[in-house]
């Protein structure tokens, strides 16, 4: 047996572990490479949002050009036509976003967007770090690693530009690190889905500063802006709150699931009356809400989860790039000490199907870029077997820390407030 293969053998073996990372962290470095410098890259042919929607960097522009038009005295959500951003979605954050991109105003637009996807990458070497220092077991802990650094959702998400890694990675790094409040509050800022975690956190009082910091923060630059801008408000509320679901390629969440079904059952009450969908998702968050404030064993990390899937299984628009904060709920969940294997093997088993890719790379055929949607030509069941892929593992990982929520029981409203005045459960 070569001497390589028997050094190999056991993952306890700590060369074995070194060269197994450094395998992976090559990997992971080239396809990010080729994400930054090849028009279709490596991961082009594997995704809608890569064939079907604007070029590299689409979503980041949006805030580019939000803070073009900030730095001219102008509304940071209109779609102009600025002169020097390249192509971009419409701006849906908060106004903050806009103002500070003002300092990436004076890089170039591609300067601007390299310089996010190191930020990104520096983002993701700490997490990989709390979350290698987090896991006792070591196959665990590097089968964790492995699956974060060739993750597919999260190359998606560079490619795009997009937000949603740092929002949750933020939002969990700023529960255990030093700076906690100061990265809470920027989660928060950059997207508010790490609103939804406020009630596993407010039931322990060293994290009441951050709640109280990062709600404060909001209002302020948030309220009188839109007080003053009250047409922009509106927008803001409707882009971000309000759509109705699309049958869209790019979809993959549990409302489009629902939605699908809704349409081949011929369910009318649903489909006719879609606004039912949001009485839903109040229904979803304000349960596991009560829930995991009540529950005598939850740790933090696990209601923190809980409350994110809830938001990733009720929120309308869950495209495939939103399973990279999946995918770190997960890797979350992996740190969560004294359970059973069957559970750590089930959490490794979804986030192993987050991921991967879905098959739309195997479904669409043509990936003719002129199109705008290519589902016009799928049969019916395409829909179907790109989305399970990513709404099952969801649900799996909802229903395991809903799991860890149940464990020990429930304290009565009054225990629970008590609790939070005088005591800090366990992380």
């Amino acid at each position: 047996m070569p001497p390589w293969l028997s050094m190999c053998g056991s993952l306890r073996n700590p060369t074995c572990i070194r060269i197994i990372l450094a395998i992976l962290a090559a990997v992971h470095v080239a396809i990010v490479s080729s994400i930054l410098v090849e028009d279709r890259s490596v991961i082009w042919p594997l995704h809608h949002d890569t064939i079907y929607c604007y070029g590299r960097g689409a979503d980041f522009y949006a805030v580019y050009h939000a803070g073009v038009n900030t730095r001219r005295g102008m509304n940071p959500y209109i779609p102009n036509n600025d002169g020097v951003t390249p192509y971009h979605y419409p701006f849906r954050y908060l106004p903050i976003v806009a103002l500070a991109a003002q300092a990436l105003t004076y890089l170039t637009p591609n300067t601007a967007y390299l310089l996010w996807i190191l930020l990104l990458e520096g983002l993701l070497v700490l997490l990989l770090f709390i979350v290698w220092r987090s896991i006792s077991d070591p196959g665990y802990r590097l089968a964790t690693v492995a699956l974060l650094l060739v993750n597919s959702p999260y190359f998606l998400e560079l490619h795009m530009g997009q937000f949603t890694f740092a929002a949750v990675a933020l939002c969990y790094l700023g529960l255990v690190l030093p700076a906690g409040s100061l990265l809470f509050t920027l989660s928060v800022l950059l997207k508010p889905l790490s609103l939804a975690v406020l009630p596993a956190i407010a039931r322990e009082r060293r994290y009441w500063f951050t709640c109280l910091f990062a709600i404060a923060c909001l209002l302020l630059v948030s309220v009188p802006y839109f007080i003053h801008h009250p047409g922009q408000g509106i927008g803001f509320v409707k882009t971000n709150f309000l759509p109705g679901v699309r049958l869209h390629t790019g979809n993959c969440g549990l409302v489009y699931l629902m939605e699908l079904l809704a349409i081949d059952g011929d369910i009318a009450l649903l489909h006719q009356h879609w606004g039912l969908m949001h009485v839903f998702r109040f229904l979803v968050l304000a349960t596991t809400a009560l829930l995991v404030f009540h529950s005598r064993a939850s740790r933090v990390g696990v209601g923190v989860s809980a409350l994110l899937l809830a938001h990733f299984l009720t929120y309308q628009d869950v495209w495939e790039h939103h399973m990279t904060g999946v995918c770190v709920v997960a890797a979350v969940l992996m740190t969560v000490p004294d359970c059973t294997r069957l559970r750590y093997v089930a959490v490794l088993f979804c986030l192993l199907l987050l991921a991967l890719p879905t098959p739309f790379g195997l479904v669409d055929i043509v990936k003719d870029p002129s199109m705008f949607d290519p589902k016009g030509q799928w049969p019916r069941y395409a829909f179907y077997i790109i989305a399970l892929p990513k709404v099952l593992p969801t649900l799996a990982l909802y229903a395991i820390a809903m799991s860890e929520v149940f464990r020990g029981g429930f304290r009565t409203p009054r225990e629970a407030i008590r609790n939070a005045l005088t005591k800090a459960p366990a992380r």
